[in-house]
C-alpha cells in the first residue's frame, strides 16, 4: 500500500507484555500495536519513521493523556494511532463523560500539532470473551456500547478515523481471541486486530 505519512505514532491503553500464545509456531507473538508500528513500516517510503510507545500494563484515558501524550507529540508525528478503551472497560468505575472529554483533550492536542491523521481504535466485545461472569456481562456490555458511541462521536467532531474492532468479529468466534488472562488478547486476537487496523489505514491512505 502506499502511504502519505512520513512519521507515525502508535499508541495508548494497550499492555506492551507479548500475548501468551503465538499464532504461528515459533513466531513470537506481538501485541497488536507493535504489529501495526512493524507493517507501518514495512509498507512505508523508506523514510517513513514509526514510533510504538509501549506501556508495562494497561492504562485508561486519563492515564495515557498523563504518561503517553507529551512523548507522542514530541515526535512530531503526522499519524497517531491511539488504542483506546479496554482498560476504561475493565475499571472499577466507567464514566463515559470523562472518557469522551479526555480523548478529547488527546484528539486536540495531536490535532494541533503536527499530526493531520489520527486513528483511534476501541476494543473487541469483552463481554463475549469468556471472561467475564454471567452477572456481570450485560454490565460490561452496555460500557462497551456506550464507549463506542462516545469514541464515534468525538472522532467525528476531530476529524479522527473510528476503527472499532466490534465490528471485525463477524463471522469469528469471539472466545477465541482472548487468552486465559483476564483482558487480554491471544495471539489471535492481536494479530485480527493488527489486520483490522492496517487494513483501515489502507483504506484512509487511498483518500489521501
Amino acid at each position: 500500500m502506499g502511504l502519505p505519512w512520513r512519521r507515525a505514532v502508535v499508541f495508548g491503553g494497550c499492555e506492551a507484555r507479548p500475548a501468551p500464545v503465538a499464532v504461528v509456531r515459533d513466531h513470537r507473538a506481538k501485541p497488536w500495536p507493535e504489529r501495526v508500528a512493524c507493517l507501518l513500516r514495512q509498507a512505508g517510503p523508506p523514510e517513513l519513521a514509526c514510533l510504538s510507545l509501549r506501556p508495562r500494563r494497561d492504562l485508561v484515558l486519563s492515564e495515557v493523556r498523563s504518561r503517553q501524550l507529551a512523548q507522542a507529540l514530541a515526535f512530531e508525528a503526522d499519524l497517531a494511532v491511539l488504542a483506546c478503551g479496554g482498560a476504561d472497560l475493565r475499571a472499577r468505575s466507567f464514566d463515559p463523560d470523562v472518557v469522551e472529554s479526555e480523548l478529547s483533550r488527546i484528539l486536540a492536542s495531536l490535532k494541533g500539532a503536527t499530526c493531520r491523521d489520527a486513528a483511534v481504535v476501541s476494543p473487541f466485545d469483552w463481554s463475549g470473551s469468556g471472561q467475564v461472569a454471567d452477572a456481570q456481562r450485560d454490565r460490561i456490555r452496555t460500557r462497551q456500547r456506550l464507549l463506542v458511541e462516545r469514541v464515534t462521536v468525538v472522532t467525528l467532531r476531530h476529524g479522527a478515523l473510528h476503527i472499532d474492532l466490534m465490528a471485525y468479529e463477524k463471522g469469528i468466534d469471539a472466545k477465541r481471541l482472548w487468552s486465559a488472562h483476564p483482558g487480554r488478547l491471544n495471539g489471535r486476537g492481536h494479530a485480527v486486530a493488527a489486520a483490522a487496523v492496517v487494513r483501515a489505514l489502507a483504506d484512509q491512505a487511498r483518500t489521501r
